[in-house]
Order: structure tokens, then sequence, then C-alpha cells
């Protein structure tokens, strides 16, 4: 199964039928107006100022742009990094793009970002899906494996990056087919018993039909 389809077989999985975007969009909204800049945090323990906005000018979008003080985020100015997704459908929000300026490039930025938008989404009754592995930029796909590696639809791009292959999610990417994993020796078998138990219960919430 190439990446591509792999992408849209999880995603059709992921998307819920149920889902009341007008409810969704009403959340957001709101939680916007009220909280329309948060102070953010990164690993690093480095502060910056995200600022929310939805727009509905010739798509509708939901955008975070990111500055370095208070002031600057109030005025909308100077801008050090964005990201632009759509409101969700289906009960999923998709990156459409997002870019950190050079100068603060390995701060943590899109980590902290990612982070906020996913809890934004949650309040909304939404999830913060990725884009098609096609359409992604290698410094997206290293925040994703970091982020959220049983998304394995990523996993056929590792070797671009120079990531080593992970036995355990072979077994999700090949639908059980075609990479078997090496036969335990008998002082691994407790611990290789572990490891697939824990992934047969990841597999298990990934491959459910909604959340």
């Amino acid at each position: 199964m190439n990446p591509s389809t792999q992408y849209e077989r999880l995603t059709l999985l992921r998307r819920s039928q149920s889902f009341d975007p007008e409810v969704s969009n009403s959340a957001l909204s709101l939680h916007f107006q009220s909280e329309p800049i948060v102070r953010i945090r990164t690993k690093g323990r480095r502060t910056f100022f995200l600022r929310r906005q939805l727009f509905e000018e010739h798509e509708p979008q939901v955008v975070y742009r990111v500055f370095v003080d208070e002031r600057s985020a109030k005025a909308a100015e100077n801008d050090v990094a964005f990201c632009r997704l759509t409101k969700p459908e289906d009960g999923i929000a998709t990156i459409v793009n997002a870019e950190v300026k050079e100068a603060f490039r390995k701060k943590g930025i899109a980590t902290a970002v990612y982070d906020c938008i996913a809890r934004d989404l949650e309040r909304a009754g939404a999830l913060l899906w990725p884009a098609s592995p096609a359409k992604m930029a290698d410094a997206e796909f290293k925040m994703w494996w970091r982020c959220s590696p049983a998304l394995v639809f990523y996993y056929p791009h590792r070797e671009r990056l120079g990531f080593a292959p992970r036995q355990e999610f072979e077994d999700l990417l090949n639908d059980g087919g075609a990479t078997k994993p090496p036969i335990a020796a008998p002082s691994q078998a407790a611990e290789a018993s572990r490891v697939q138990n824990r992934f047969a219960r990841a597999r298990r919430w990934f491959f459910r039909t909604g959340d």
C-alpha cells in the first residue's frame, strides 16, 4: 500500500459523520473572541505570543500567528511564524501551510503551536490531522514523527531523513504482510511480548472508526 493510499484510508477511518460543523465553528469563534492572544512556551522555556483568528475571505481557514511579545501580537505586526489550517470537516482539520522564519527555527515554536492547535480543536470536538505524506515538508515530518510516530503513513518517508526502520510499525504499514520481525531469542521473549501488547492496543485505537 503506497503512502497516499494509506493516508486516504486512515483519514477516512478517522472522520466522523455525526460531526456538527456549525457547533464546532461557533465553539472556536467564541473561544478565540474571549482569548484572541495566548502565551505559549516552548520546551526550551522560551515564551512567545500566539494570535488566533478565523477567516472567511477566499475560503474558511483558521490562522495562528506567532509574535515575540504581546505588544506585537496585539498590533498584529512582525510575526515570526504562522500556521493556516482548514476549518474542521467531519471532525478533522488539516494544515494548509505553516512557516517559521529562519532566525526562529529549531526553537520548538512549531511544536508549541501545534500543541495549542490540537487543544483548541479538541475543545471544538475536532481532531488535528496532518497533510498527505506527498505534501509533507521535512521539518513538518520531523515534528509529527516526534509527536505521534504511530501515524504510520509517514513511515515510508523515513529514508529521506535518515531515520532507522522501526520494526514495530512494519506490521501496521504492510497490513500484516511483507515484512516479518525476526524471531526473538528466549531471553528477549518477555520484552517482545510486552512490546507486541502495547502496539496491539495502539493498533486497536488507531483503526477504530470514530472518536
